[in-house]
């Protein structure tokens, strides 16, 4: 392998690509872009160049490339989407494994990268000096990511095929693999010439066989490209290039944090607009850029309709279009979709339900499970979550990526009990108990344990069986009382009035800056049992209770401290789920427990008793609070 650095070399424009840089350089020293690649350490079979290496270069070859052709290490790996700092910016790129696979289906399925660069006919002339008179023009790197599709300096759309040969720059044929560079093995030929082989009617004078057209002179595509709907594309590339910003390049300017899920956000509107269309054809708000959508959406539909059954995989519905006007319609549909209500949570999940479901029907099963595993934002994966009376369908494939917290919350699961505590059930359910009308005991039992449900749900995420299992309530009875209350609140507007009655819990939670550990509390007390010596004190000076079966008893008692210490249902206390596991009789705790809460409304000593284990209940609730003290569970 050539050790010696290059007689005469170039030094990389900006945001020049490796192949860019590569036929700019063969031009110069009149050999081919295969040649110079050897030459420079980049190829060592068969004189090929490698597509990945536009991503990345191995450590070595960068070092090795740098010093023959007089680069720095950093200006060596700059010409690469990783080194170049666009890797970092575009959080699809990140995904790519295409070294180890060198698999591009899979690049273009997450809208990584393009191999065949985009193009800017303004751009490849170069910008008049001696320098870019004579050797063109930079290829952009970014022209390789689907998300460039105009220039903003010249105010154009970007171009992806030669107007002669009506072929990519460096689309795949049969000749050969996907590499670097097409006709690598050709010299003479201008960096801004086409390379793609043609038949032999179509051939340029060089005799090569190559279609040899100028891409500098191409016509400028723009123009078919209503001004308006031109004006609205370029300022959203002018936004997106925003995004494209290096990082280095970011430092120098006010810095603003990085939101590695725009890029990830847009893609997946992209992808739910174009399997429903058109569905979404209001959001382009142009007929001439519903037109560019409504062509590459029947390639979608006809790919979808020839898929022959779940274990086949298609790549080409995910794929960006080659078209950049297609492509520029897409996005601008999928950023009107995420911006149009900006931090409006609902509005966001009523444009993306009606889009989501037209999809997942469109879709293959496995197709729509794949979607579900993409990486998205919270607010969008919440948007784009399916949910039955509230929460996450509890059965079917498992989706991890879409059963998200239902808002952005300060507190945890773990401040909240299994029953939402009687207080702030009556500041905040007014509204609902009056839309109900006279509510039962049992009712609002109900209420209380599915509000405590949808908090949970909406501090971590989960299925309701998932949220019950974290407050430690059964699922059948996490089951019934959804089950009742689907009846219950079937009206449209009980049912808004129950969730906005819980959203104004959630806000207070929210401030609330001394929130209680419900989860240390039941964690604590999973074992304890009221104490006889406590027990005795407690009864002190009650003679008249009793020893009949619906007499208080320790193991009653021991319910409603637990009850009241975690704001849960002492039907589903330790104590009582103890005696069941032992096949024993809990009629006569349950009875006892009713006796006293019926008594509560009196002055006998059932009364007195349970003020007494009430205010024992506030002092075992601040011990639980310290868990360096100790309890005792004799």
């Amino acid at each position: 392998m050539n050790s010696r650095p290059l007689a005469r070399s170039l030094t990389p424009l900006p945001e020049e690509s490796l192949a860019g840089f590569l036929l700019r350089l063969a031009y110069r020293l009149d050999r081919s872009p295969a040649r110079v690649g050897v030459l420079c350490g980049l190829s060592r079979m068969h004189n090929r160049l490698l597509a990945h290496h536009l991503l990345s270069l191995p450590s070595d070859l960068a070092s090795t490339f740098a010093s023959i052709a007089g680069l720095s290490v950093r200006e060596a790996n700059g010409l690469t989407l990783t080194g170049s700092g666009l890797a970092a910016a575009y959080a699809p790129l990140t995904a790519t494994r295409l070294a180890q696979g060198r698999n591009h289906a899979s690049a273009r399925r997450q809208w990584a990268f393009n191999l065949s660069s985009r193009f800017c006919p303004a751009c490849l002339v170069g910008d008049g000096s001696p320098v870019q008179n004579a050797f063109g023009g930079a290829w952009r790197l970014r022209w390789h990511l689907p998300v460039s599709f105009a220039c903003t300096r010249h105010k154009s759309l970007l171009s992806s095929v030669c107007m002669r040969c009506h072929q990519p720059t460096n689309g795949p044929h049969t000749a050969e693999r996907s590499g670097l560079l097409l006709g690598r093995s050709i010299n003479g030929l201008h960096p801004a010439q086409c390379r793609q082989p043609v038949p032999e009617d179509r051939l340029s004078t060089d005799g090569n066989g190559l279609c040899g057209a100028r891409l500098d002179k191409l016509n400028n595509v723009s123009l078919a490209v209503p001004r308006e709907d031109l004006d609205r594309l370029l300022q959203l590339q002018q936004r997106i290039d925003e995004h494209l910003l290096p990082l280095a390049e970011q430092s120098a300017q006010v810095h603003k944090p990085r939101d590695r899920h725009f890029f990830l956000d847009l893609v997946a509107a992209v992808q739910l607009i174009k399997f429903s269309w058109p569905l979404a054809s209001d959001l382009v708000g142009s007929s001439a850029l519903a037109a560019f959508i409504d062509s590459h959406a029947a390639v979608v539909t006809a790919e979808l309709a020839r898929s022959p059954g779940p274990g086949t995989r298609l790549s080409r519905p995910w794929s960006p279009p080659d078209d950049p006007s297609q492509c520029a319609a897409l996005l601008l549909a999928a950023h009107e979709l995420l911006e149009s209500h900006p931090g409006d949570q609902d509005a966001l999940r009523e444009r993306v339900q009606p889009l989501a479901v037209a999809s997942f029907d469109r879709m293959p099963a496995h197709m729509a499970s794949a979607f579900r595993r993409l990486d998205f934002s919270r607010g969008f994966a919440r948007a784009l979550a399916r949910r039955v009376n509230g929460f996450h369908p509890a059965g079917g494939h498992q989706q991890p990526a879409l059963r998200v917290p239902s808002r952005p919350c300060r507190f945890g699961a773990e401040h909240v009990p299994s029953f939402l505590p009687s207080s702030c059930f009556e500041a905040y359910f007014t509204g609902l108990v009056e839309r109900m009308g006279p509510l039962t005991a049992w009712t609002i039992r109900h209420l209380r344990r599915a509000a405590s449900l949808k908090l949970v749900e909406m501090a971590v995420g989960g299925t309701w069986p998932q949220c019950a299992n974290i407050l430690e309530i059964p699922r059948i009875s996490a089951q019934h009382t959804l089950a009742t209350l689907e009846r219950q609140l079937a009206p449209a507007d009980a049912r808004k009035l129950f969730d906005q009655a819980v959203q104004r819990v959630a806000r207070a939670l929210d401030s609330d800056s001394q929130r209680v550990d419900y989860a240390q509390r039941r964690r604590l007390l999973s074992s304890w049992r009221m104490p006889k010596a406590d027990w005795k004190r407690l009864c002190q000076g009650l003679g008249r209770l009793g020893n009949g079966p619906l007499s208080p008893s320790p193991e009653a008692a021991t319910a409603l401290v637990w009850a009241k210490v975690t704001e849960g249902d002492y039907l589903h206390s330790p104590v009582h789920n103890a005696l069941r596991e032992a096949g024993q009789s809990r009629t006569h705790m349950v009875a006892a427990v009713n006796q006293m809460r019926v008594a509560a409304k009196r002055n006998g000593e059932k009364s007195l008793l349970l003020r007494r284990l009430d205010d024992y209940a506030t002092c075992l609730a601040l011990a639980c609070d310290q868990p360096q003290e100790t309890l005792t569970t004799r």
